[in-house]
């Protein structure tokens, strides 16, 4: 954790060495992203605007909408914003064909009106006894089924550690029950969690938060810089499956001399730094852009919010550790720039191969033969349904890697999947 000294000492460094930069931009090799499989989450509070940026990028591997809560009886509670939001990311799903699953996190809205965040104790009665595991399950199933959702991801954070063993059992017991429907299950995981230590189910994909390194709970600084996201994937690692690194655009807002913070948009950031007429800096070791200004009352701000570049250097770092699978917390409010890049992004592949070239293949016919599904044949890759939806069309170029992964599972030679073309 970074001190005020020590944040006013990289600040000073950066001025005597020249090691942060303003917002130029910097050269961006997507070269160095040609495997990357994109989700992003979109909040009821923020639908508008996030489904608005969700369609400015062309592929997505899935959507995850954000979120369902519980109320004082320990049930599962949408509030009104929720519909309008689940109503515009399922038409947006049906458009582009992206997988849609309900995000629940435990915050509980209690009938005075408070509200608690990250409830421990809730994830305690849910998971304590078969019994309290099965009513959840239940639930959990009735808002699944009702609208219709591909598929589901938990968001239990603050977990205390006596509960973790029956949380573990719930989440292999609801990934059995919706592997049974063909829905998939995704369990996000803090950073601080120790996953080593614990005997994680096979099963439910991970998805591990690489983001919040300072925040609400510190003084200012990124949100996360390369060393974190390193550690972040050498935990990840220790995961079974194909686990998710969640990055985060956005940033935050710390007052001076006040325990205040506020979360801010990239747009929101931009604007305050072009209002106060401050150029915003690059952190070297995290990408991340930061500056002060001073409001209309004399007080003092530190702002610090990530841009395309921030992000692109994230996911070159992680893509360095060979993580390849990201999941972006969250959109709306982002800069038109930061969406072209991550459409580039997505697009690579495609774009580097030539839009009108298809790359002829056999891997529908011979997943039919052993009586696979996309989304089974997905999951035994280890890619996105989406992604190998494009490979088996001829739209996306895989790399030699993803072709020896197919050429496993089908137990077929790469050259007889990809270049025959007398397979019957």
């Amino acid at each position: 954790m970074l001190t005020n000294k020590k944040i006013l000492f990289m600040m000073i460094s950066c001025l005597f060495f020249s090691g942060c930069q303003d917002k130029k931009q910097q050269t961006v090799d997507l070269s160095i992203l040609d495997e990357l499989e994109l989700s992003a989450w979109v909040t009821e509070w923020q639908w508008q605007s996030g489904v608005g940026d969700l369609r400015q990028v062309q592929v997505l591997d899935r959507a995850q909408v954000f979120a369902a809560y519980f109320d004082g009886e320990d049930h599962i509670y949408l509030r009104d914003k929720m519909d309008d939001a689940i109503g515009a990311m399922k038409i947006l799903s049906k458009e582009r064909n992206i997988p849609l699953d309900l995000t629940i996190v435990n915050d509980q809205f209690l009938p005075d009106g408070t509200v608690v965040h990250k409830d421990s104790e809730l994830i305690g009665r849910l998971v304590e006894t078969p019994e309290s595991r099965k009513r959840h399950i239940d639930n959990i199933l009735e808002y699944i089924n009702a609208y219709q959702f591909e598929g589901l991801e938990l968001d239990y954070e603050n977990v205390d550690g006596e509960d973790l063993s029956n949380l573990l059992q719930f989440y292999k017991e609801l990934y059995d029950v919706l592997l049974a429907q063909g829905k998939p299950l995704r369990i996000v995981l803090e950073p601080n969690l120790d996953v080593e230590q614990y005997n994680f189910p096979v099963g439910p994909v991970y998805v591990m938060m690489a983001y919040n390194l300072f925040g609400g709970h510190s003084g200012p600084g990124p949100k996360a810089d390369d060393e974190f996201i390193r550690k972040v994937v050498g935990k990840m690692n220790t995961l079974p499956g194909q686990p998710v690194i969640a990055l985060s655009a956005g940033g935050f807002s710390w007052q001076h001399g006040k325990d205040e913070t506020k979360t801010l948009t990239e747009k929101e950031a931009e604007e305050l730094a072009r209002k106060s007429e401050v150029k915003p800096i690059r952190d070297p070791s995290s990408g991340g852009m930061y500056f002060d200004y001073q409001d209309e009352h004399g007080d003092t701000y530190t702002v610090w919010y990530g841009d395309q570049q921030t992000l692109y250097q994230w996911m070159k770092v992680a893509a360095e550790e060979g993580q390849m699978r990201v999941s972006l917390w969250r959109m709306g409010g982002m800069e038109d720039s930061t969406l072209k890049f991550l459409n580039n992004a997505v697009n690579y592949k495609a774009k580097v191969k030539g839009e009108n070239e298809m790359f002829a293949n056999h891997i529908k016919e011979l997943r039919k033969q052993m009586n696979l599904t996309q989304a089974e044949l997905a999951e035994r890759v280890g890619i996105g349904r989406t992604a190998l939806s494009k490979i088996e069309n001829g739209a996306y170029y895989p790399s030699a890697k993803t072709m020896k992964k197919i050429s496993d599972v089908l137990n077929k030679p790469i050259g007889e999947i990809f270049f025959n073309t007398d397979i019957s």
